[in-house]
């Protein structure tokens, strides 16, 4: 009997942490923060590999400041379109300041999608487990208003859906 494949979800988690890991390691000065809690607005796109459709994304983000490397939030994404079946997204992610400004994220989450049958029947929806892994680059724009442009990859079921555009963002 031959051994389980790993999932590409758990390749991508030892991948992250592999990486992370010298970086969490180093010690190096972030300056103190201003604030502790930020609240954004996302804008962008999403593709989804699997069925190569791509769509408009908006979501709403909030991220609390444990210290000035680490942080957590709370992520929920909508996507406003017809191509893409995803319906909602909510994500927990970690987050690690590599610098004050760059920083990369990791976290669970639940995706909702309504699966429309070809017969012209009832959609179905379903909940499926998600891990994303994302980075972006904070720009100040002046008092406590920041633009992030950012990246994610959303591991679900096997494929990837990819997540990418800009947060502004109001800390207090």
């Amino acid at each position: 009997m031959l051994p389980a494949r790993p999932s590409l979800s758990s390749l991508s988690l030892l991948l992250v942490c592999l990486c992370a890991g010298p970086l969490i390691a180093q010690e190096s000065e972030v300056a103190d923060i201003e604030y502790k809690n930020e609240v954004e607005l996302f804008v962008g796109g999403v593709t989804e590999t699997e069925q190569s459709a791509s769509g408009f994304g908006i979501g709403l983000e909030y991220n609390r400041r444990l210290s000035p490397r680490w942080s957590i939030g709370v992520e929920a994404v909508e996507i406003s379109t017809t191509d893409v079946t995803r319906s909602w997204l909510v994500v927990v992610p970690v987050y690690f300041h590599i610098t004050e400004s760059l920083g990369i994220k990791a976290g669970p989450g639940l995706e909702g999608s309504k699966e429309e049958p070809e017969d012209g029947g009832e959609s179905e929806s379903t909940t499926e487990f998600a891990l994303r892994l994302g980075a972006g680059y904070e720009f100040e724009l002046g008092g406590r208003i920041t633009l992030t442009p950012e990246i994610n990859a959303d591991l679900i079921g096997g494929h990837v859906t990819w997540v990418y555009g800009l947060s502004l963002g109001v800390g207090f």
